[in-house]
């Protein structure tokens, strides 16, 4: 029987979401928590410890990457044959861990990525899942009697990881930092051979961002509403997915079209519309030049002026990465 573990990655955790960790420790057969918080919280220790979990202080030094290659290779060290990453904001269903065992007992030996469906809290639907021929895009039909599907991409809240795909994939790019983390994850482990899948007998709730639906006449369309460091790693890494993997699967060209549309949708629905076309711009300018890592050490100066204007949030990353994080 496959040894399933879990990695949960927190950000200023609220008390309800560190109560759910707690209790995740019994339905998985190991457990790490890596705290992106930038300051350790001692009571937090002090509670994980008693509990037997296992706690490592990221301090979000590099991103949500860092925080899963973190922890996905302390369970790899300890012998876990497969890994759930998990995000603080998701709610795991009680057949999770039973199911995805299951799963992983099957799919072993090979390497795999395996993940549920994605329903998405903000405006009560599923998340689209996807597979792709490198040029041509379909959407999948999910029925729950379905089996498994092969697809093109997973987020990364509910993905398994096998260990042997970590081994023949690497670890997560901690230079994207945030967003698109998981596609470019999903597009290396098809480089590598190494099959995604998607099961149609789970369903993850999760809350990507801040989506709204609209309606511009005839048109419904839904907005992310990001904050400006967001749309700056979205569009950046979203420019250097396509050129790493863009010869190989030119249908990678539809994330920065995407981005494209964002800038219209922005400059006609959103608020602080200056910071975010700004961070899209100059994204999509260190993405052509391989300017990587977080924005505080690429564009410090872009920090100073948007982190305490138009962008009124924190600066680090919440973990509500999505589809591209």
């Amino acid at each position: 029987m496959t040894t399933l573990g879990a990695v949960v990655v927190l950000f200023h955790p609220t008390a309800e979401q560190v109560a759910q960790v707690v209790e995740l420790r019994g339905r998985c057969d190991d457990l790490v928590v890596v705290d992106n918080t930038p300051l350790p919280d001692d009571r937090l220790a002090i509670l994980l410890a008693d509990r037997g979990i296992t706690l490592i202080n990221e301090g979000n030094r590099n991103g949500i990457a860092g925080a899963h290659n973190r922890g996905l290779a302390t369970l790899f060290e300890r012998g876990v044959d497969a890994v759930a990453l998990v995000d603080q904001d998701s709610v795991i269903p009680e057949d999770y861990f039973p199911v995805m065992r299951e799963i992983c007992t099957t799919l072993a030996p090979q390497p795999f990525l395996v993940g549920p469906r994605i329903f998405e809290e903000a405006i009560q639907d599923y998340v689209p899942v996807l597979e792709t021929n490198g040029i041509t895009v379909r959407q999948l039909h999910m029925h729950e009697d379905a089996g498994m599907q092969r697809c093109a991409t997973l987020i990364s809240s509910g993905c398994v990881i096998s260990c042997s795909a970590f081994a023949k994939i690497g670890p997560l790019d901690e230079k994207l930092f945030i967003d698109c983390v998981d596609t470019e994850y999903c597009f290396r482990a098809r480089t590598c051979g190494v099959p995604v899948y998607v099961t149609p007998a789970l369903t993850l709730s999760h809350r990507i961002g801040a989506l709204r639906r609209h309606n511009l006449g005839p048109y419904k369309t839904i907005t992310l509403n990001h904050p400006w460091y967001r749309r700056y790693y979205n569009a950046r890494n979203s420019v250097q997915l396509l050129l790493r993997h863009g010869r190989r699967y030119p249908v990678i060209f539809l994330l920065n079209l995407f981005t494209l549309r964002e800038m219209f949708y922005i400059a006609l629905l959103e608020d602080a519309k200056l910071a975010k076309l700004a961070g899209i711009m100059l994204g999509v300018v260190d993405g052509l030049s391989g300017r990587l890592g977080p924005i505080e050490h690429t564009r410090p100066r872009l920090v100073a002026r948007f982190a305490h204007g138009a962008g009124r949030r924190r600066l680090e990353p919440r973990l509500d990465q999505g589809r591209r994080g």
